[in-house]
């Protein structure tokens, strides 16, 4: 059954090549000196580490990207509150039958929200945009009067726009833990790409070190390579059995049986 080296999750990927490195340490610790073999256990080192970094990278970023996510649906939910609590309060001034201030009050509202609430499920981004321009509307020298008049309490729109800028910052956030995320998962893909390139040379150069007759060697070769022969090993088994819950499978439906 047919079985690929970048099959293996890279987090195995990533323990299998630590666990070579040691078994060479090892050996090279016992003798005798072997510069050939030897020299993999530095490159076996550096792949360990360049994939534990995007191991953990990447964890690490989707867990930050998911904790900045639950920050930034708090802080939206803030923004709707601040944009529902003002948007209403202009809202009701501009119906009045009788005031004095129902023309200011209905020119602000059309001006700060042309369209109302309608904004209220776009995208944060842009969401965030139309409250910025209602929010300069609403503070715009030609409707100071008609804001005091009234009585808009100014604290609402100071808290609007903390509202605002607080969103803004954690979506900035956001789009910096996806990108760090995006960033291992391709410099990860490289790491597997270089590792699967080793695991092919150091089989060959192992496979190479001793001959049919030499049992021991070929042991000592197989005990070094353990990690890697084990977890192919395991996906061999794995395929085989998929084949062949597969093929009972077909077995149970025979060919040509319709429904009457």
């Amino acid at each position: 059954m047919g079985v690929s080296l970048n099959q293996i999750p890279r987090a195995q990927k990533r323990d299998i090549a630590k666990k070579i490195k040691e078994n060479l340490e090892a050996r090279a610790a016992n003798g005798p000196p072997e510069p050939a073999l030897d020299i993999y256990i530095g490159e076996c080192n550096d792949i360990g580490d360049a994939l534990d970094a995007h191991v953990t990278g990447n964890v690490l970023a989707h867990a930050e990207r998911a904790a900045r996510l639950a920050q930034l649906e708090a802080a939206d939910d803030e923004v709707d509150r601040w944009y529902r609590h003002i948007e209403s309060y202009m809202s009701v001034e501009a119906r009045r039958r009788v005031s004095p201030n129902l023309l200011g009050a209905l020119a602000a509202h059309q001006a700060a929200f042309p369209n109302g609430l309608a904004h209220i499920d776009d995208p944060i981004a842009d969401e965030n945009r139309i409250c910025r321009e209602a929010l300069l509307v609403l503070r715009a020298p030609e409707h100071a009067a008609t804001l005091s008049a009234i009585d808009l309490p100014a604290v609402w729109l100071d808290r609007w726009e903390a509202a605002i800028l607080e969103s803004d910052a954690l979506l900035a956030e956001v789009e910096k833990a996806r990108t760090d995320k995006r960033a291992h998962v391709g410099a990860g893909r490289d790491a597997e790409t270089e590792w699967v390139e080793l695991m092919v040379r150091l089989r060959q150069y192992v496979a190479s070190r001793a001959k049919r007759s030499d049992l021991a060697r070929m042991q000592e070769g197989k005990a070094l390579l353990a990690p890697l022969l084990d977890a192919m090993g395991k996906l061999r088994t794995e395929a085989a059995a998929r084949a062949t819950r597969k093929a009972n499978g077909k077995q149970e439906t025979p060919a040509g049986e319709t429904s009457g």
